[in-house]
């Protein structure tokens, strides 16, 4: 049977349910076959709508019986429609940053040009309010995450994601402290410089590591 984006309630009570089956495969929603049909006619008719409001739609879906009420999708939204940041440390010389933007925020920050910037701070103990250190990092509107190299020797890092107009900067979200394992003095070098490391090390890649990361992510090293 071929898609109708159509459907109308009347059209789906009119069919057998081995029909309606048919069409919810179509539609790649995963449906048992003792499911009740009025569930299966009114996920068809959701979809329905979806499709003609031009909607994206889920690839697949898999329903079960109202006892049950769970849905399963194979994909994830790319948005909660929330500002927020989240840290990770990914090894003792990186972290993973990642962050969502609400639909409100990426409006304000477009209709005020703001430019966009990961500040990376860094402490000597989980208590202190003044940071040691710190960099920043540009960003584009569309960026969603970020992997950020951790300089040698320190303790504690916060990410904070800042939007910066006409002079003033606005946090728009921040991470919680993490607590840094101690790390290689290597991490301090620059991209390119001769590294003065074992033959285990130097093996490791850390030299290109250093080298692909400053031409990806224009960070800075000391």
């Amino acid at each position: 049977m071929k898609k109708d984006h159509r459907l109308t309630r009347a059209k789906l009570e009119s069919l057998t349910s081995a029909e309606l089956l048919d069409i919810a495969d179509e539609y790649g929603i995963d449906a048992p076959d003792d499911l009740n049909r009025q569930f299966i006619i009114g996920d068809l008719l959701e979809l329905a709508s979806e499709l003609e409001a031009g909607e994206p739609v889920k690839e697949t879906m898999e329903l079960s019986d109202e006892e049950g009420q769970s849905i399963n999708v194979n994909t994830l939204p790319s948005s909660y429609n929330e500002t927020k940041i989240n840290v990770i440390l990914r090894n003792p010389i990186s972290l993973f940053v990642w962050w969502d933007l609400s639909e409100w925020t990426i409006k304000k920050i477009k209709a005020e040009r703001s430019q966009l910037r990961l500040l990376v701070y860094f402490f000597e103990s989980l208590d202190d309010e003044k940071p040691t250190d710190a960099f920043d990092i540009q960003l584009n509107y569309s960026d969603r995450e970020n992997y950020v190299i951790i300089p040698g020797g320190k303790k504690y890092v916060r990410v904070d994601l800042v939007a910066d107009c006409a002079g003033k900067s606005d946090i728009l979200a921040f991470s919680e402290k993490i607590k840094i394992p101690k790390g290689s003095p290597i991490m301090a070098s620059t991209p390119g410089e001769k590294l003065a490391v074992s033959r285990i090390i130097e093996h490791s890649g850390v030299a290109e590591l250093l080298r692909r990361h400053y031409n990806t992510y224009r960070q800075s090293f000391n």
